[in-house]
């Protein structure tokens, strides 16, 4: 019997990982439930997510959360919604995220994953290695069940972390020795040769950063990467600065840290928001959101002297320690511009090595596959120029690989893996740039109508006794080309067609508003070639 694999996202793109496992004999299993960027931020939508909801009777009862990044952990609010009784299986720091995102007063049933022991979730036997990565938590995992043995590698380095975590080595070997049937390996970095720098040169470099700076710092990073911001906190306090923390994200990752044992910093080095204003400029840190260029977050807020409390001048330093997460260049290029404008110096990792990946780039691919020596290798988690990439890291050892993209099904039997040609996709949810609230996908088809062809307002005012118009129509057009010509055609034509109506049709607001759209929109078709969004209005005078 076969065990069907779905990727309901994270195989051809960025983010929103979720691999659902369906064995033939039931009790479905998903592991992760991310949210990716949108392509649709010039609409407002800032994340999309897998909606669940579409999996119906084929949903899980059990979902592994691998640890606690947006792009595995953020959806699981959806899912939580299409199915109320799915239990969430995770690390003691990933739980403590997970509780916090789905803290609406509702039970949940949640059981810790510890490492280095063996527990069940449906018709599979688990067990977790914690790993170095750039958040507290994360760890890859190892499945036993009646298909074979697969193991998910992804969101881990060989190195230690920026707080010391480690990858047991001996553990992976340990797990090829036993026999690997099918490894599904993370691709995001596939494409690197360059090593990247370890994190004790990270910290160096941050340090020396800090120390040679003139105005004030601004630190921009992941919210949850912790140990970047460690690193840059300890500069501060050696250069004899405070840190300030700006943005939401970072302010809750420091508080759910908290509850979990803190990150050992001097007493006294940490101030909030509120104080920045009062603060000396060279003494102090801002670490700040928004890596990525979000809208609305504190990076971009800065950028354009929006952020309360504090603005680029000359002398102040940017650093950049993150990684760009592909599509997301432009944008943060033209925030660095912003900043330099203002007379601040921008520093990236590709000027000094103040940031490293958490992801495994080609040699720790290389090392990992010698390590579990699999059968089969899927790549996961990245477009298909880096699926692709892996697949061939895999191939020059010999190994059979399986590449698939969202939604294509995957059946994993007897050791082997092949596609099944069936392609099933469970559509997506988008979410305002903010993350929270959940766009109608009619708005967003507003939207993009208003973008791509213009606005034509259509008013005309009335009697409120019901004696019908009482002046002439006007037009206002947004967003689109219309000569004068034009435009006097339209309100001539306009006017004619209401003057043809009965009196008693005069007098009827509604028959007012929708002759006067049909109208328009026919004869903007015919004249201009463009189906702008018509509004028509009459206004009661």
């Amino acid at each position: 019997m076969a065990t069907r694999l779905l990727a309901l996202g994270g195989l051809g793109e960025f983010g929103a990982n979720s691999l659902l496992i369906e064995p033939e004999s039931g009790g479905n299993l998903l592991i992760d439930a991310g949210a990716a960027f949108s392509d649709l931020a010039a609409f407002g939508v800032g994340y999309e997510v897998p909606d669940f909801a579409a999996l119906g009777g084929h949903g899980p009862q059990t979902v592994i959360v691998t640890h606690a990044h947006d792009d595995h952990i953020k959806g699981l609010t959806f899912l939580r919604e299409a199915f109320p009784a799915v239990e969430v299986l995770a690390s003691r720091t990933t739980l403590a995220w997970a509780r916090r995102a789905l803290s609406n007063g509702e039970p949940l049933a949640t059981r810790e994953l510890k490492g280095g022991t063996d527990q069940r979730a449906g018709q599979f036997g688990v067990e977790a290695l914690p790993v170095s990565h750039s958040i507290p938590g994360a760890v890859v995992l190892r499945l036993e069940g009646e298909p074979g043995t697969l193991v998910l590698a992804t969101d881990l380095r060989l190195a230690a972390s920026a707080l010391g975590e480690t990858t047991s080595a001996e553990t992976l070997a340990g797990w090829g020795d036993a026999g690997v049937d099918v490894l599904l390996l993370d691709s995001t970095n596939a494409l690197v040769e360059a090593e990247p720098p370890a994190e004790d040169q990270v910290a160096a470099a941050l340090e020396e950063q800090v120390r040679g700076a003139r105005g004030a710092v601004i630190a921009v990073s992941f919210a949850s990467h912790l140990g970047r911001f460690r690193q840059v906190a300890m500069a501060a306090a050696q250069a004899g600065r405070v840190v300030v923390p700006v943005g939401r994200g970072l302010v809750e990752s420091l508080e759910v840290q908290g509850q979990l044992g803190g990150l050992r910093l001097p007493p006294g080095l940490l101030r909030p928001a509120r104080e920045l204003p009062k603060l000396p400029r060279d003494r102090v840190v801002v670490v700040a959101t928004g890596s990525q260029g979000e809208p609305g977050s504190a990076f971009s807020r800065l950028a354009v002297d929006l952020l309360t409390g504090l603005r680029l001048r000359a002398g102040d330093t940017v650093l950049h320690a993150a990684r760009i997460i592909p599509g997301n260049e432009r944008r943060l290029a033209q925030l660095f511009d912003h900043c330099v404008r203002r007379g601040a110096r921008v520093v990236t990792s590709a000027e000094a090595p103040i940031h490293a990946s958490g992801h495994p780039h080609r040699s720790e691919l290389e090392r990992l596959l010698d390590l579990t020596r699999p059968k089969v290798v899927v790549p996961v988690h990245g477009r298909r120029r880096n699926l692709e990439a892996v697949a061939d890291i895999a191939r020059r050892r010999g190994i059979t690989t399986s590449v698939a993209e969202n939604g294509e099904e995957l059946a994993w039997h007897g050791g082997q893996v092949i596609t099944t040609g069936e392609v099933r996709q469970v559509g997506r949810i988008l979410l305002d740039d903010v993350g929270e609230d959940v766009l109608d996908p009619a708005v967003l088809h507003h939207r993009r109508s208003l973008a791509r062809e213009g606005l034509v307002v259509a008013v005309l005012p009335c009697s409120c006794t019901g004696q019908g118009p009482v002046g002439e129509p006007q037009l206002h057009v947004s967003g689109m080309p219309l000569s004068p010509a034009v435009r006097d055609h339209l309100l001539a034509g306009l006017a004619g067609e209401l003057a043809r109506a009965g009196a008693l049709a005069r007098r009827d607001p509604e028959w007012l508003r929708s002759t006067m759209s049909r109208w328009l929109r026919s004869e903007l078709r015919r004249r201009t070639r463009r189906r702008p969004v018509v509004v028509a209005l009459v206004v009661e005078l």
